[in-house]
């Protein structure tokens, strides 16, 4: 099989030898092609070359994001972790650690161990595993910020996320104002002060720690959504206790956080522009987003059982 790996150098874990290895694992069952993207969006046009075999993508998931994006119909998809999170590899049921990932990779194209992964959409770019709107695009998008001022341009790590958006939360007055309102398909239209989309649990990684704001999301079904309404400080306990301890909030909601599952498509129209992520990537501020649920959509390499 003809594997393209597609690198993004300057992520969290391509140091030293990591790629030597990893690239030898790979050459062991495929005819390797490796390439090294150049700037922001090159992962999708890298991908875009390919017309059969496979691409892996070794980075975090802002590359497997765009790989993801560029993905012909039929060619295979593999994810190797070596970004701060590494979310959707973990999901997957990757090593942390990349060269013992690519040790599982290269044994899953081996036996061609495979699983078909339903996508989201917002508006026409595809996302992996989660998107958001406010709170968390906030922080995001000044983690961002600070990334591009370090020194190879190194993404700072979870705590230092969290301790970020503990800063957005600051600025607010330690409160969430309604500023959005979701309208599903069916006409339900829901105020909210911050929305975010999951299309596997866990939404994310705190460090060890699986962030539970989705716990029923999975690959298998549409979407599933959490919303905040209007959250004062005497409310924003739920936030951390709901995430990390006890996903109450998954049953029916509550009278501040809403949840829908298994949506296949809903509209967020927005008050003002506001902080948008994709798959813990900032991607701007929007007015509008149209989500939808794409069933099918990539083929990804699995660890063998």
């Amino acid at each position: 099989m003809r594997v393209r790996l597609i690198v993004n150098a300057v992520a969290t874990g391509v140091h030293g030898t990591v790629l030597d290895d990893v690239s030898a694992s790979l050459a062991e069952v495929s005819e390797l092609e490796v390439v090294t993207t150049r700037h922001a969006g090159h992962a999708t046009d890298l991908a875009a070359e390919v017309a059969d075999g496979a691409v892996v993508g070794l980075g975090g998931d802002g590359t497997y994001n765009e790989i993801a994006n560029g993905l012909r119909p039929g060619v295979l998809l593999g994810v190797l972790p070596a970004g701060a999170s590494s979310v959707l590899a973990r999901q997957l049921g990757f090593p942390t650690d990349p060269v013992a990932a690519a040790r599982a990779l290269a044994a899953a194209i081996r036996a061609r161990s495979t699983r078909s992964l339903g996508l989201g959409l917002a508006d026409a770019r595809l996302f992996t595993f989660a998107a958001g709107l406010g709170l968390d695009a906030e922080a995001t998008e000044i983690v961002d910020r600070a990334r591009h001022e370090r020194p190879g341009n190194e993404r700072p790590g979870d705590m230092r996320v969290l301790a970020t958006a503990v800063g957005v939360l600051r600025a607010e007055g330690f409160a969430l104002h309604e500023r959005m309102t979701l309208t599903t398909a069916a006409g339900e239209a829901n105020r909210c002060s911050y929305i975010a989309v999951a299309n596997q649990h866990p939404y994310t990684f705190l460090g060890p720690l699986p962030v539970r704001a989705a716990p029923r999301a999975d690959f298998e079904h549409g979407l599933d959504v959490v919303f905040t309404r209007e959250l004062r400080s005497r409310d924003l306990w739920r936030l951390p206790v709901y995430g990390l301890i006890w996903p109450r909030h998954a049953g029916h909601g509550s009278r501040r956080i809403g949840y829908l599952h298994d949506v296949e498509r809903f509209t967020v129209d927005c008050d003002e522009p506001t902080a948008f992520q994709l798959d813990g990537e900032y991607v701007g501020h929007v007015d509008r987003v149209e989500f939808s649920y794409r069933p099918d959509a990539v083929e990804v390499f699995v660890p063998p059982e």
